[in-house]
């Protein structure tokens, strides 16, 4: 099974050096259109994110019980998850076919009240905040001839600009 990871627009590479963000691991199930033949095996996975919105919410400052720092604002981030699955068909002419699939996604950063001296919710506001998304890991197993499981680990890094 290949895989083509899509870690960073510009680079493909992660940030050394991470302040605000959070790791999410996904898991979906990718059902064949009806008219898409049977699959022998999977030849290539490719999933892009793509920020489709995001914005601060109020929350409670404290202690979460899993013991992180709640700092009293968090960002809620919109991923859109474009997954493009390429397959070799189980017939006689081992065809290659595509299957293609869109999911949104939220994903809850928390965010300091100031960065600097500047209140968090202005550099949103002025867009001065920057959310970008990486594929850290992904892993597909087919589950039979017409479903395939997937598991993909996402980072979301905010930064400021």
């Amino acid at each position: 099974m290949y895989y083509k990871p899509n870690l960073s627009p510009k680079l493909n590479i992660i940030p050394e050096n991470l302040n605000y963000f959070k790791e999410e691991l996904l898991s979906e199930t990718i059902i064949l259109d009806y008219n898409k033949p049977d699959i022998e095996s999977v030849s290539e996975v490719l999933v892009t994110p793509e920020v489709a919105s995001y914005k601060v919410i109020s929350t409670q400052v404290g202690k979460s019980n899993e013991g992180q720092s709640l700092t009293g604002y968090k960002l809620v981030v919109e991923i859109k998850l474009t997954v493009n699955v390429t397959y070799v068909a189980n017939d006689c002419s081992q065809s290659v076919h595509g299957q293609g699939f869109e999911t949104m996604k939220s994903i809850f950063v928390i965010i300091p009240a100031t960065i600097g001296t500047i209140d968090t919710c202005k550099l949103v506001m002025s867009e001065k905040i920057q959310v970008t998304p990486y594929i850290e890991f992904v892993k597909f197993r087919e589950l039979d001839c017409r479903r395939i499981n997937s598991c993909i680990m996402l980072l979301v890094n905010v930064t400021t600009c």
